[in-house]
């Protein structure tokens, strides 16, 4: 009976202690007085870039630091590049901090590497007017990870022949498997449809939000953001580590996480509309400053904006042809200054410039990093319009009567200060002047017109009737 009795106390104080254990765990997220811990927050919006990855691990690392339960990522993306992705879902999968993406708002999507970082989300919810998948490398832009080559000896192959670089095809099938395979994983490691991730890489399927919750690719719901905190309330999370911790979110207070000012700053760069207009700032800025030495302003500004398209080339898939192209049409216009081709370098101006603003970045299904067809439009009108401002002004320049020197005095007007018999003095343009009269002798007062200057003497006749000299 003793034993009975010692074996129950000793069974109690294990249950004890696991129910301990158990509220320790729930009660990790909350605050000394009892409130619900506060959820950190970030906004994810455009394409998915460097700026994106470094922004989503700062926002990581600080909730963190700030205790939050959980971090709150509303996305809202078309896609984005490889490497970049890569990072977000390695720190999503990896992080001891619970994470919800939150596709929002209505009409949004997640679409190519977004349905990557929604799908490694410890939970993922969608707004009920949202899209997910069409996750296909073609639409991640060309930049994945980089695959492993065959280990190669002498360049040849066993057969002594030299071994020939993989098709483009191969290369894309490569590329698919690697892609497909990993988002299956990270499907399978949150407990999603794995078979759908796998065809999202390989089919571009895609899922509007109500069948998305049906195929089990994301787990709920919700209308706006406290309809989500609400909703999870109260669920488990997988941690690594074997951890696990359960949220408390209905009440809790949203602690919103902005960009940083770099981030943001850098996050435009990374547009391929602003990398064009940097390019054309550039090239104006730059010619401007040849055209017209020690003006300082425009080389200052084609300058920077040269360096700062540096930056969006180096965060963009850029095709160089197309650079080439646009620079190109930059000499074609200068050219149109320097040699009279009766609009044919302008011509061939414009379309160097239209055809290398299209092909300035690698994309071909992905329109996020597609340069906006009205952006190359108005820009295109832009340099036309700047040019012929330019040739007029030079066409103008040379049309115009010489203003000084001997050129310049030839058909000037004055007055006769004295009698010229033929010889006397004349005010022109404020100055006196000898002159030499050559049809007759010319009164005192009398109006007159130059005709040639000889050294300081200027021959001069009566002045005919009729309008008076312009400019």
């Amino acid at each position: 009976m003793v034993r009975y009795w010692e074996t129950m106390r000793t069974r109690g104080w294990i249950v004890a202690l696991a129910l301990l254990v158990s509220l320790a765990g729930a009660g990790a997220w909350l605050a000394a007085d009892g409130s619900p811990a506060p959820v950190a927050m970030i906004r994810l919006h455009g394409a998915i870039d460097v700026p994106s990855a470094e922004y989503l691990s700062r926002g990581l690392q600080e909730a963190q630091v700030q205790k939050a339960q959980c971090l709150l990522i509303v996305l809202n993306t078309p896609g984005g590049l490889g490497e970049p992705m890569k990072d977000m879902t390695e720190a999503l999968l990896n992080s001891p901090v619970p994470s919800i993406v939150y596709v929002a708002p209505a009409g949004g999507f997640a679409i190519s590497a977004g349905t990557f970082v929604a799908l490694a989300a410890n939970i993922a919810a969608m707004h009920p007017a949202t899209t997910i998948g069409a996750a296909h490398p073609v639409e991640l832009f060309g930049t994945a990870p980089q695959l492993p080559q065959p280990e190669q000896k002498g360049g040849k192959s066993e057969g002594g022949k030299p071994e020939q670089p993989p098709s483009s095809d191969v290369m894309m099938e490569k590329l698919v498997n690697t892609f497909a395979l990993q988002l299956r994983v990270i499907a399978a490691e949150r407990g999603r449809n794995a078979d759908w991730a796998e065809n999202a890489v390989r089919e571009s399927v895609t899922a509007s939000a109500k069948d998305a919750v049906k195929l089990g690719v994301v787990n709920l719901l919700a209308s706006d953001v406290p309809d989500l905190l609400a909703k999870v309330d109260g669920w488990k999370v997988s941690l690594p580590g074997g951890k696990s911790a359960v949220l408390h979110t209905r009440g809790a207070q949203v602690v919103e996480i902005p960009a940083s000012a770099k981030e943001s700053f850098l996050h435009v760069l990374a547009d391929p509309n602003i990398l064009l207009v940097l390019l054309v700032l550039a090239g104006l800025g730059i010619m401007f400053e040849l055209q017209n030495p020690g003006a300082i302003l425009p080389g200052v500004i084609g300058g920077l904006c040269l360096l700062l398209s540096l930056y969006s080339m180096a965060a963009l898939p850029v095709n160089y042809a197309g650079v080439a192209l646009i620079v190109f049409a930059m000499l074609l216009f200068l050219a149109e200054v320097k040699v009279p081709s009766h609009g044919v370098l302008t011509v061939g101006g414009v379309i160097s410039f239209v055809i290398g603003a299209m092909m300035l970045t690698n994309t071909t299904l992905a329109p996020a990093l597609r340069v906006s067809w009205q952006v190359i439009v108005v820009m295109a009108l832009l340099l036309v319009l700047f040019f012929l401002f330019v040739i007029g002004a030079a066409v103008r320049a040379h049309m115009r009567k010489v203003q000084t020197g001997q050129e310049g005095m030839l058909g000037e007007r004055g007055r006769a200060l004295t009698a010229l018999t033929p010889g006397g003095t004349i005010l022109v343009e404020g100055e006196r002047w000898r002159a030499r009269a050559v049809d007759g002798d010319i009164a005192e007062g009398e109006e007159i017109e130059v005709l040639k200057q000889e050294g300081l003497v200027l021959t001069v006749r009566r002045r005919p009737s009729g309008p008076a000299k312009a400019g």
